[in-house]
């Protein structure tokens, strides 16, 4: 009799949004390979493989570490993303950006620094409203 290999399923959700609720209080840490969307509240680390959206009711307080990010919300730490850090006109960030590329809209609130990275060295830029 044959034997067949079955090959284990990946655990990768590739497209799969995770969405943590108004109303919803997450402490801990949190490593996830999908979108996350924050409505709620979260204190602790996260490290998400796609992008991070901060709700305009969402809080956190974190250190995050993401592929883009976008905060509609309020976020008080530090966030590295390889690409895309915005900040909305709803946003709040007091703390650390280190990115690809940051974007604040016009309304937006940013009190820390910034921190570019175009690939070849670290560069500390002022930070602009657009």
């Amino acid at each position: 009799m044959a034997m067949l290999n079955k090959a284990k399923p990946q655990r990768r959700s590739a497209g799969t949004d995770t969405l943590i609720g108004e109303g919803t209080l997450w402490e801990g840490s949190c490593t996830s390979e999908a979108d996350i969307r924050i409505e709620g509240e979260v204190v602790g680390d996260l490290r998400i493989s796609g992008e991070v959206v901060i709700g305009e009711k969402g809080i956190v307080r974190s250190e995050i570490t993401a592929k883009d990010v976008t905060i509609a919300g309020r976020l008080e730490g530090t966030v590295k993303a390889e690409g895309i850090v915005r900040i909305t006109a709803t946003g709040k960030l007091i703390g650390t950006v280190q990115a690809g590329s940051l974007i604040i809209e016009k309304g937006a609130v940013f009190q820390g620094t910034s921190q570019m990275n175009d690939g070849a060295e670290d560069r500390i830029f002022p930070c602009a409203v657009v």
